[in-house]
């Protein structure tokens, strides 16, 4: 802050707390939007015809792309206090993040006059127990920092596992390397070194920086525990899912998005009929049937809040079709007035992965999607793998530290308040029988358990609410009982945790 300068309290520009809230939020939306469109519109590029150097740098673009997408929507949750409701934080796929450095690093390389690689040594981890986001800003922020200030030598990034079972990331470049200070190198260090040492403190790693490196200049490094990472095998993928007896009614304003919502609905084998806008959406509820529709919430003329409305009240056999919002609006406020219109779930934009785009159609739309079913609950099977772990906790470690020591107490209280709030709302729903409230409160269970590593109980919440959606009522009871067990565990946990701040 400059001398003389007033602390904002936010009555200089007129706006309250409120307002900037409320412009965030739509502010929030326009970017998540476009960011979309750019993601989505990189990912439609035909590369067939293109030479090595044009789709090097685009394979550069379009992971940057995705890191951006993340980045986003990760920076708008947590300004709106809502990092919590996110998909499930399984942990970094290793092989994913390098290949998404060599993707994005070695077309920038170019520009610098560089070159840029990857070395792994000895058995690396499957996953890494941190969260995604943070761990790609350092390291791409300590490859950045080599390739602007080695002059043109190479930057390498050495991955390796040490004797005391750690992992160590180490970026190492072939230039001048840091001035060297009284008690440690400190050219170089702008604010990308800063944000990487300060990010490395929150995930549990430690971080160093000196000379004489691999390649002779400088060299950062980052060593993760061996706490932080996870040697079990990677599951094996699941099939495509088999989209081909759904027709599929999609309610979408954006041409970009119409073209690859097309494109990976085509690949699965679905008949989708596309809409521009609430109103052709519909005009086609009138001249044909469908399994499930895909609603897009901000369109011209007829909103997708408006359609789903009209939907619930028409008296013919579409007024209980599944439908899904397909939407940027992300926050609480949104998520309950998506509900309350008739939506049976959400899937946000941009959408990242076509099979788990596949998997919540079929899930939605009460088909078999791969994943457990209401019999294996009956049958007393939730201890079987494909309901993962129970606790993952090394999952909510990586959470409550990315959240900060200041902001850990707060974050743990707003997750007991919503644990135990989910909690009262989905035992009344079971009691009443109450499909929608249990549609709704096993949606938000799902979010939550997946966030802190719960996997089993967001298994559990998954098929309590598929068993609702198919109105098997004789079953919530039983479906809900394991479920409401591992909710009472997890309460605990994050009481004891609490506890222990003090």
């Amino acid at each position: 802050m400059h001398d003389g300068a007033k602390p904002d309290d936010g009555a200089s520009d007129g706006v309250g707390p409120a307002g900037r809230a409320r412009t965030l939020e739509l502010f929030g939306h326009d970017i998540r939007s476009a960011v979309s469109d750019v993601v989505g519109g990189l990912r439609l590029i035909d590369t067939r015809r293109l030479d090595p150097d044009t789709v090097t740098q685009l394979e550069r673009v379009r992971a940057a792309g995705d890191s951006l997408a993340a980045m986003v929507d990760s920076a708008l949750m947590a300004a709106t206090g809502e990092t919590l409701v996110m998909a499930p934080a399984a942990g970094v796929d290793l092989a994913g993040l390098l290949d998404t450095l060599r993707r994005r690093w070695t077309g920038r390389a170019a520009e610098f006059g560089s070159s840029f690689e990857i070395v792994t040594e000895g058995d690396l981890p499957a996953r890494i127990r941190a969260p995604s986001i943070a761990l790609e800003r350092i390291v791409c922020n300590l490859i950045a920092n080599a390739m602007r200030h080695g002059l043109g030598a190479p930057v390498r990034l050495g991955v390796t596992v040490g004797a005391d079972g750690g992992l160590t990331l180490e970026v190492a470049d072939g230039g001048p390397g840091f001035v060297a200070g009284p008690a440690a190198p400190t050219g170089r260090q702008g604010l990308g070194l800063k944000i990487a040492r300060e990010l490395s403190a929150q995930i549990g790693a430690e971080f160093s920086i000196g000379n004489g490196g691999p390649l002779g200049g400088a060299v950062a490094r980052l060593v993760l525990p061996e706490s932080r990472l996870d040697r079990s095998l990677a599951d094996p993928p699941l099939p495509r899912p088999d989209l081909s007896d759904l027709d599929i009614l999609v309610a979408e304003d954006n041409l970009t998005n119409q073209a690859i919502l097309r494109g990976m609905l085509e690949q699965m084998g679905a008949r989708p009929v596309f809409a521009s806008d609430g109103a052709e959406a519909l005009e086609a509820l009138d001249t044909q049937g469908f399994d499930i529709a895909l609603v897009d919430i901000e369109m011209p003329r007829v909103s997708g809040l408006e359609v789903m409305r009209a939907v619930r009240q028409r008296s013919d056999t579409a007024a209980t079709m599944p439908l899904v919002a397909l939407t940027a609006y992300v926050l609480r406020d949104n998520r309950e007035a998506i509900y309350a219109a008739g939506a049976d779930g959400i899937i946000g934009k941009p959408v990242a992965s076509a099979e788990e785009f596949g998997r919540a159609i079929l899930r939605h739309a009460g088909r078999p999607a791969g994943l457990p079913e209401p019999e294996d609950v009956l049958a007393g099977d939730t201890d079987d793998e494909a309901f993962g772990v129970k606790m993952d906790e090394g999952r909510l470690d990586a959470l409550l530290e990315a959240a900060g020591p200041d902001d850990m107490r707060d974050l743990l209280a707003r997750l007991d308040e919503d644990l135990r709030s989910v909690r009262t709302l989905l035992e009344a729903g079971v009691r009443r029988r109450s499909v929608p409230l249990i549609r709704e409160q096993t949606h938000i269970l799902i979010a939550l358990s997946g966030a802190v590593g719960a996997d089993r109980l967001c298994r559990l919440a998954e098929v309590l609410n598929i068993a609702a959606k198919r109105k098997r009522l004789g079953d919530l009871a039983a479906l809900h009982a394991p479920c409401r067990r591992d909710l009472d565990d997890l309460i605990a946990l994050i009481a004891e945790r609490s506890a222990d701040l003090g």
